[in-house]
């Protein structure tokens, strides 16, 4: 019998820019897994550390490709239709009464979790102790088709744009740390107007917080913000030296403050893992203020400045965020995507539809922040 191959987006060498267009066998789904064809995959913030293999990154991409012994296939947001069903796939979302039939238009949750672990079993799968990330420890979505256990699908409207339910995942991303603490009539102020922070944005805007600022350096992606309709962008200003950045911290912290009057924004969400975007998250927030860590350094240390002035005395709280509630958070995903005035918004966010062979031109933007969020079209592949 000949193996059916695919086209795929793979990780191959450990360095940076190693990731090329190979071909791949379609997987084969073992009977608690469902085979779906992937009709448009979104490009992660966390696709562009593994795109310069960061060191966050590096310890998971070497346990899955066997210390590159094979090649990775990237990529965990994406959107497909269901073309098999295992023998033994009974429940999806965590829903008995939700039924999958072939041809469904689904998404999928990208944290595999083991069901089996306290924190599973207490309710918190997001924090599974044996996760596993499609994309980062096994095959993910930047290919034709994807094999996943039945417990990751999720089922989407029929007629959602798919630019949209490829992007359902991340926004859960977004949801989970911006709607954390509750946002109507809160001050907010957004470090780091990547796709995530982007989207942040568009939840603090639905979600009715009274004023929104954002932090950022490219004009491009403020510009972004500003038709979205965040009420103020401070631009960041590059700094070099130790006194460069200095300065520089202190002048966005005052104008942050500014921006919100009082003594600072009620909730600061830090999107971007930059170390003085967390100092300013952490120093900008009023006292007793909220700080959403969701950024991921580059390196893997950070350093606070005044630990015990600026967290402790001022009694701020940090919440750090990772996934999604499963399968809590996708449905208030799902209510919001359905609101006219939050696809509106969101489309702006998306600013280019790719061919998935284009996907080195759009990381690059990505990354020299000159492109918002990036879909990957395989429909034709």
């Amino acid at each position: 019998m000949t193996t059916a191959t695919m086209p795929s987006i793979q990780v191959v060498a450990p360095k940076a820019g190693a990731m090329e267009v190979r071909t791949a066998s379609v997987p084969r789904i073992a009977p608690h897994e469902v085979l779906i064809k992937v009709r448009a995959a979104a490009v992660c913030g966390s696709d562009l550390h593994i795109f310069q293999y960061d060191e966050s990154v590096r310890p998971k991409l070497l346990r899955a490709s066997d210390n590159f012994q094979r090649g990775l296939i990237a990529g965990h947001e994406f959107c497909g239709h269901i073309v098999e069903i295992g023998s033994e796939v009974k429940t999806i979302m965590g829903d008995p009464k939700v039924k999958l039939e072939i041809g469904d238009f689904v998404s999928a949750e990208s944290h595999v979790v083991c069901e089996k672990c306290y924190q599973c079993l207490a309710g918190e799968k997001h924090v599974c102790v044996n996760d596993k990330i499609i994309g980062f420890d096994r095959d993910g979505a930047f290919a034709s088709y994807i094999a996943l256990p039945s417990s990751c699908v999720w089922k989407n409207d029929k007629d959602l744009p798919f630019e949209i339910a490829a992007i359902q995942e991340p926004l859960g991303n977004a949801m989970h740390a911006a709607a954390h603490f509750p946002l109507k009539g809160q001050r907010v102020v957004i470090f780091g107007l990547g796709p995530i922070g982007m989207f942040s944005a568009v939840i603090a805007l639905m979600h009715g917080a009274s004023q929104v600022t954002a932090v950022e350096v490219s004009e491009y992606r403020a510009n972004i913000a500003k038709e979205i309709g965040v009420h103020n962008v401070i631009m960041g200003k590059p700094a070099k030296t130790p006194q460069e950045r200095a300065d520089e911290r202190a002048r966005v912290q005052k104008l942050v403050r500014e921006a919100a009057g009082h003594d600072g924004p009620d909730v600061a969400l830090e999107m971007s893992g930059h170390p003085d975007a967390i100092t300013n998250s952490v120093k900008a927030v009023r006292r007793g203020g909220k700080v959403v860590a969701f950024g991921l350094t580059k390196d893997a240390a950070f350093t606070f400045e005044d630990y015990s002035k600026d967290v402790i005395f001022n009694g701020i709280t940090i919440q750090g965020i990772i996934g999604r509630r499963i399968y809590e958070t996708w449905y208030k995903v799902r209510d919001l995507v359905r609101q006219p005035e939050a696809q509106k918004k969101l489309r702006k966010v998306i600013t280019e539809v790719l061919p998935y062979t284009e996907f080195r031109g759009g990381m690059e933007r990505m990354l020299a922040g000159k492109a918002g969020k990036i879909v990957l079209d395989f429909a034709k592949a």
